[in-house]
């Protein structure tokens, strides 16, 4: 009895054909993998704009807790008391200066109103409590990015917060104990500001792509202005305000402003995307797919000897140095040259230094918008990007400084706001200029280079006020000219620096070492996988 034999198996295709089509279905599985849909960044939905709005507020609580004493020192110091002849000469020209535009008589009482505070300090005691918080900053600046990066950035943005919420609260008490307790305390509040920058640069190099990062700093560094509008607007009020005492209101009412930050902080915040438990799953893998610093890569320690002798960071440094001495001169005597220079009194002083800080404010995000859109849109790479803005920012703040140097007096009170104006407006184009390429340049190691040049900046610029104190003896046009042409050409220098040598693209020192290992190919179909080789062995 013969069986009955089954049809011929239909031959294999060749291995050429099985081949090609393997490969183009793996080709497929990693477009779809690769390539996930952009979520968009400003909807209700997003959690990234979650994250950068956090940010955006913590670096708010910090400044204003940071700064309220610039603010309320005139609220709480009887300045009369050990300034009287210092007044007078601010009060009144010199006769050896040719610009005569002084002060009359008639708003004497108006310029002097408001410095009548309770608090016998002199000015020495007043700039050792200013100088203490950036001696405070210097201990922890260098361990705070190391940190940051090596066991995530959110438990230490929280708990430095918290730090300095603390002092603030008690600051009002210890500055009618003693003003040796009040020096201590901003010392200690110091150490506590130290690990916030660091930490958010941290925190935005895990959660936003390359061609997001200029809008992101540009949000949460837009604390910075915030902070001080909301300090500018309120500290009168709440000092002429009768509970508490007026002046410890302003350090009660940022120091509660904080503490509600916290509890959404430690709610809603995570150190990468795959941790947050509010986020979709598109988002999480946009993010986790795009962003350089991801969990499953192998902790690997900063190369020293390269980073150190990498031209993109001594490009970034030189900016740094530049941007910090020139803060540190203009937030510390910008209203000092409004009055003494430019003449103006009290309430319109007031205003004047404000303008420059609404403007960029506004400035600052839309610089960064279009640098993310020129990213995204492949018209302009990551480097000439940063490089551009940049150049972009230090020409233009180096021509306002050159005519505030030139133009600017009480005869021309108009130029002189508006080049202080237009000085913030470039200092905007920092974001998507040095801000961005610190970010960008060694994502895994982004915290540990921050502190490392922010530390040697406010190093080299602690000794800037010295040097304006040192220029500036009797308040003319001239000294000040002298202090605008030293900053024109600091911005001259770091500017053509960054442009040559700039970057905001990953240095090779800085891959990580294992990338290969962070998204394995995701498996064949099971469909294409498992039946051939079934079918196979039943022959």
């Amino acid at each position: 009895m013969t069986m009955p034999q089954s049809p011929p198996a239909s031959p294999p295709p060749p291995f050429d054909q099985q081949h090609e089509a393997l490969l183009a279905m793996e080709a497929d599985s990693q477009k779809d993998t690769v390539r996930v849909e952009r979520p968009a960044l400003f909807t209700v939905k997003s959690v990234r704009l979650r994250i950068v709005l956090l940010m955006m507020f913590a670096m708010f609580c910090a400044c204003s807790l940071r700064t309220n004493l610039g603010v309320t020192i005139v609220c709480m110091v009887n300045a009369t008391a050990f300034e009287s002849k210092a007044s007078e000469r601010r009060l009144h020209t010199t006769a050896s200066d040719p610009d005569n535009c002084p002060i009359t008589q008639a708003n004497r009482s108006m310029a002097e109103s408001g410095y009548d505070g309770d608090l016998l300090w002199d000015s020495h005691s007043q700039g050792l409590m200013f100088s203490a918080i950036s001696v405070g900053s210097l201990v922890t600046i260098l361990p705070a990015g190391y940190l940051a990066d090596r066991f995530g950035p959110k438990l230490i943005i929280f708990f430095s917060l918290m730090g300095m919420c603390i002092v603030t609260y008690i600051s009002p008490l210890l500055a009618t104990i003693d003003p040796w307790a009040f020096t201590v305390s901003r010392f200690v509040l110091g150490v506590c500001n130290g690990f916030i920058a660091p930490s958010l640069n941290s925190l935005g190099a895990r959660w936003f792509v390359p061609d997001e990062r200029s809008t992101m700093n540009a949000l949460y560094t837009s604390g910075i202005q915030i902070a001080g509008i909301l300090l500018g607007l309120t500290t009168p009020i709440l000092c002429s305000s009768k509970l508490f005492g007026g002046w410890p209101m302003v350090y009660y009412f940022y120091a509660t402003l904080t503490v509600a930050w916290a509890g959404w902080w430690f709610m809603l915040s995570s150190n990468h995307a795959e941790k947050n438990k509010s986020i979709g799953d598109l988002e999480r893998c946009y993010v986790m797919e795009n962003v350089e610093v991801k969990k499953n890569h192998k902790k690997t320690a900063l190369p020293w000897r390269q980073a150190l002798l990498s031209t993109p960071v001594w490009a970034i440094l030189l900016v740094r140095i530049t941007l910090i001495t020139q803060q540190k001169i203009m937030m510390s005597y910008t209203a000092s040259f409004i009055r003494d220079v430019l003449r103006a009194d009290l309430q319109m002083n007031g205003l004047y230094t404000s303008l420059p800080y609404i403007a960029q404010l506004f400035t600052k995000n839309l610089a960064s918008g279009i640098a993310d859109y020129l990213k995204r849109e492949k018209i302009l790479s990551h480097t000439t990007s940063a490089r551009i803005f940049q150049s972009i920012a230090s020409s233009g703040i180096a021509l306002c400084f050159l005519g505030l140097a030139f133009f600017a007096d009480c005869n021309h009170v108009a130029l002189g706001v508006t080049l202080l104006t237009f000085k913030n407006i470039f200092t905007s184009f920092v974001s998507p200029g040095m801000h961005t390429s610190s970010m960008s340049i060694a994502p895994s190691h982004t915290g540990t280079l921050h502190s490392i040049t922010m530390f040697l900046a406010v190093l080299v610029s602690s000794g800037a006020p010295l040097f304006v104190g040192m220029i500036i003896e009797h308040n003319t046009k001239d000294e000040w000219s002298v202090i605008f042409l030293f900053l024109a050409a600091l911005n001259v220098v770091s500017g053509i620096f960054f442009t040559i040598f700039g970057s905001a693209d990953v240095q090779e020192w800085a891959m990580p070492k294992e990338t290969h290992k962070t998204f394995p190919a995701p498996p064949l179909p099971v469909s294409e996988v498992d039946t051939k080789p079934k079918a196979k062995e039943d022959e």
